[in-house]
């Protein structure tokens, strides 16, 4: 780790080099180790440690800016003076607001000493409890575990001194047999709190209901989604279109519902970077602090977040949603309300439909309505009279995301956490829709 006062003392000195322009700096440096397993065997350890400075200057409305990783006084000075050089050339944007004035942001814990200092011993054990097990089921498991450490710093002419660090880790599995497969997920910030036979069992489990599946007839279909697959629905409802830009573009799901009943009653989404049950993440790339945003309330849709870009042409505030540090806002660490009931009664509630245990290769197909195309994968079987009977071969499907959630009949009292490897958390339940519309059977 380079540590809060060394990245401090770092980006203050480059800072100096900006001349009379306003600047800020933005720092992301990770720490990642990965163990992978395939046919119930470790087959690499890997490590890897990178830091990345994004420098902007600006000179009234011009932004310059300019990407380092060599963290030498020397390179951090030839950045700023190189973001510096870009400024005075690029033309006026009449919408930029400046860097943004200095916001204290909440601390938040997100670090955990065990996952930092988690060894490649430490992660060939969780392997080896999922390797043996799939063995004994006679199954192939593969998949990796992977822990590691994110500091996250801007440092601004304005008074921005934001640092966090945070920790992060995960599991994935999958287990085949010669004709089904099944899969399991779990990340956070804490490497004890996976569960690692738990998550062994749930994928074997899965495998061998799976196995001799069956043909299904394309239609509409009621649905029992699992948490894994609603973490797709929320995470393309954000890239989407629950940014400010987006909307603004006008290529939004949310373009023209806005303060309108879209989804379900039973359907309320949020946002929010300071939740511990989430990975919390206090602030954006800007330095501001981030703020918990209802995007959709009882199925009501509610709005973007912003950056401080996008909030100028809105005539709001920024949320601290600017997550990278180009592009738009993004919502990256959302939530959505759990319901009442646990998964085996939303199961035993549905008459004839399928039981989707997460969803792969989604892309969009509109932005209106969120329309996706994808597919099911690992773990797909027919509900009759309230239970999971038939294995079904992987269905394909075109879909409105938005118009699945307005179909949204019950929701799981059993919220996880989905940590993808980009870093966006979801924090879902499963879910059962009143229908969704399967195109066909996948090869």
């Amino acid at each position: 780790m380079l540590g809060q006062d060394a990245i401090r003392s770092l980006l203050r000195a480059a800072l100096r080099h900006a001349g009379a322009g306003a600047a800020d700096i933005y720092v992301t440096a990770t720490q990642q180790a990965l163990t992978r397993f395939a046919n119930n065997r470790i087959h690499q350890n890997v490590y890897h440690e990178d830091a990345i400075a994004h420098v902007r200057v600006t000179h009234g409305k011009r932004q310059g800016r300019a990407v380092t990783n060599n963290f030498s006084p020397a390179g951090l000075e030839n950045a700023v003076k190189q973001a510096n050089e870009h400024a005075r050339l690029m033309p006026e944007d009449p919408d930029f607001p400046g860097i943004p004035d200095a916001h204290p942001a909440a601390s938040v814990s997100a670090f955990d000493r065990t996952t930092q200092t988690c060894g490649a011993e430490h992660r060939a054990a969780i392997a080896g409890v999922v390797c043996r097990k799939a063995a004994a089921a006679g199954l192939d498991a593969a998949g990796f575990c992977r822990t590691g450490v994110t500091e996250l710093a801007v440092v601004s002419t304005r008074g921005a001194d934001a640092y966090h660090a945070g920790t992060f880790a995960g599991l994935l599995i999958t287990a085949r047999s010669n004709d089904a497969s099944g899969w399991a997920k779990d990340g956070g910030w804490r490497i004890d709190a996976i569960n690692a036979a738990a998550l062994a069992d749930e994928a074997i489990d899965k495998a061998i209901r799976g196995r001799n599946p069956q043909p299904l007839e394309p239609g509409n279909y009621p649905v029992l989604l699992e948490h894994y697959a609603v973490d797709d629905l929320l995470e393309a409802l954000s890239f989407y279109g629950m940014g400010g830009q987006m909307v603004q573009d006008g290529r939004s799901w949310m373009n023209r519902v806005i303060g309108q009943p879209a989804m379900s009653p039973l359907v309320s989404i949020w946002d929010d970077g300071l939740n511990p049950a989430g990975w919390p993440v206090p602030f954006d790339a800007e330095g501001v602090p981030r703020q918990r945003v209802h995007i959709v309330t009882d199925g009501i849709v509610q709005g973007p977040v912003h950056n401080t870009y996008t909030a100028r042409k809105a005539g709001a505030a920024s949320t601290g949603h600017q997550r990278g540090a180009t592009g738009g806002p993004t919502a990256a660490n959302l939530f959505m309300a759990g319901g009442s009931h646990n998964t085996e009664s939303l199961i035993a509630s549905i008459k004839r439909g399928i039981y989707v245990t997460r969803f792969y290769y989604t892309r969009l197909a509109h932005s209106r309505g969120c329309v996706m195309t994808g597919m099911t994968r690992d773990g797909t079987f027919l509900i009759e009279n309230g239970e999971l009977t038939t294995p079904v071969k992987n269905l394909r499907f075109t879909q409105s995301y938005v118009d699945a959630l307005a179909g949204c009949h019950g929701l799981s009292n059993e919220p996880r956490l989905n940590l993808n490897e980009a870093g966006v958390a979801m924090h879902v339940p499963a879910a059962k829709l009143a229908g969704w519309n399967f195109t066909g059977q996948t090869v």
